[in-house]
């Protein structure tokens, strides 16, 4: 009878070490992917691709679709180059700004890159909706950056939207969003738009 209670303890030790072990590792991913850019404060790509899987899971015919927005920001390398790599961080925090301003409450922006930012859009109706919050964005760089009160910066943004549909994934998504930003960038180049 000793026996039989004795492994019975050393299986319910196993398994409490199992889930305390499990934990553990959910604690520090949890702690890895909720980590913000430090510059801009918004939130990281893997914050991003939690959000779109969740966003995905919970998509249904009331919910709308979700639409993601890729904006990559020439004229900002050159920041670093020109003045310091501090004029170009402000530069950057004025741009997180500017991008917040323009999407809607409930939108998440994050930064995904050096120049490139990616918005998440949840409850769209149609493409004319997505359409909506890109020309927002793109209206939101008309006028040039002020990192600093001597110093201006023209950048030029190139934005692409995709919508989701029964099959996305956050991988396609986000692939579709950059192939869409990729052509809109093309096309500004090939017409010469400096805009």
């Amino acid at each position: 009878m000793d026996a039989v209670r004795l492994e019975k303890s050393q299986d319910l030790l196993v398994q409490t070490a199992a889930v305390v072990a499990a934990q553990r590792e959910f604690a520090s991913r949890l702690r890895t992917r909720t980590i913000r850019d430090p510059l801009t404060g918004l939130p990281v790509r893997s914050l991003l691709v939690d959000r779109l899987e969740l966003s995905l899971a919970a998509a249904g015919p009331g919910t709308g679709r979700l639409a993601v927005v890729s904006c990559d920001l020439d004229g900002l390398a050159a920041l670093d180059h020109r003045h310091n790599p501090t004029i170009a961080d402000t530069a950057r925090s004025e741009v997180a700004g500017r991008l917040v301003a323009a999407v809607r409450q409930g939108d998440l922006v994050a930064r995904v890159g050096t120049q490139t930012f990616v918005l998440l859009c949840p409850g769209i109706v149609d493409s004319d909706d997505a359409e909506s919050i890109a020309g927002r964005v793109a209206a939101s760089f008309a006028e040039p950056l002020r990192p600093a009160p001597d110093v201006t910066a023209h950048v030029r943004i190139s934005v692409g939207v995709a919508l989701s549909g029964r099959d996305s994934t956050p991988a396609s998504l986000l692939a579709a969003a950059d192939q869409a930003m990729a052509r809109a960038r093309a096309d500004r180049l090939s017409a010469g738009r400096t805009d």
